[in-house]
């Protein structure tokens, strides 16, 4: 069931009555009334706070909204555009971790930025699974090294294939038949001693948010993008794992090792670690495909 956070508080007094609030109330929570703004549709508020952001007087008050003054000066945002493009093209999936641990304190200032992505609604409904602890790390990757053995092992039996097109749908299925030799190399690798599948990992976060809300992909994938820029900014590699977020959406014995509740979805994994390597080059990618109209 949908929380229904509580309404913005106009303090009397404060109110200039110049309209900014209600004209960008994403939700229509706001009015003018005898020229002051005013709470008119309490219900819909989403707690998104737009509204104590953009007051000049500070006259709005929300408890789950608190605001600061804005930390840059000027009307421009905090950085240029260029640097913002060099953080996002410095940024690697990075394999090769140093061995020392990366300390809470550094994980809780990745995962505070995760806190600020956008969320559908303002739900703010990302949950942070983080391991840390080497011995829980080793069974993480058992479990899914194990589920991975055996996933890609059916889909080698063409009856199973077909059978799971109807559930996953053929391309998908084609797509796990291709990838069959190279899991089965990282499989081989990482019970040989060398970790292909966590690559000797000292942290991984998993994001994981209830599957019934149709915004839970998007918040996961927004909120992991934010602590791999953070993390980046820290000296942390990261790398986002494909294997074990499909392990926890389909392996019962994973499932049951995370302990996420029932009507949770793992949306997002990455392992994490102070980087061994340094990239000196920026690389360049695809043009995008764009179709204007």
């Amino acid at each position: 069931m949908k929380r229904i956070p509580p309404p913005p508080e106009i303090i009397s007094g404060k109110c200039t009555g110049c309209g900014l609030c209600v004209k960008y109330c994403p939700a229509l929570v706001l009015g003018m009334q005898n020229k002051i703004a005013a709470v008119e549709r309490r219900e819909f508020c989403v707690a998104c706070g737009h509204c104590g952001a953009v007051c000049p007087t500070e006259a709005i008050f929300h408890p789950e909204a608190k605001v600061e003054s804005h930390l840059t000066t000027g009307p421009g945002p905090a950085v240029n555009p260029e640097a913002v493009l060099k953080l996002l093209r410095e940024r690697r999936s990075v394999r090769f971790y140093r061995p020392e641990p990366v300390p809470r304190e550094v994980l809780e200032k990745i995962i505070e930025a995760g806190r600020y992505a956008p969320t559908g609604s303002n739900s703010q409904n990302v949950h942070y699974l983080v391991f840390t602890d080497p011995r829980e790390i080793v069974k993480l990757r058992e479990i899914t090294v194990s589920g991975m053995e055996k996933a890609f092992g059916m889909m080698s039996n063409p009856i199973v294939a077909f059978y799971a097109g109807f559930i996953l749908g053929r391309k998908t299925v084609k797509f796990l038949q291709d990838y069959i030799p190279a899991a089965k190399s990282v499989i081989e690798s990482t019970k040989s001693g060398v970790d292909r599948a966590f690559w000797n990992a000292r942290a991984v976060i998993l994001v994981h948010a209830p599957a019934w809300d149709s915004s839970s992909a998007f918040n996961c994938v927004a909120a992991i993008n934010y602590c791999a820029l953070m993390a980046h900014s820290l000296g942390v590699g990261v790398c986002f794992n494909g294997f074990i977020e499909n392990s926890a959406k389909y392996d019962p014995k994973l499932k049951k090792f995370l302990g996420l509740p029932k009507d949770h979805r793992c949306f997002g994994v990455m392992t994490l670690g102070y980087q061994e390597v340094k990239f000196r080059r920026l690389v360049e990618r695809r043009r995008p495909s764009i179709e204007w109209r």
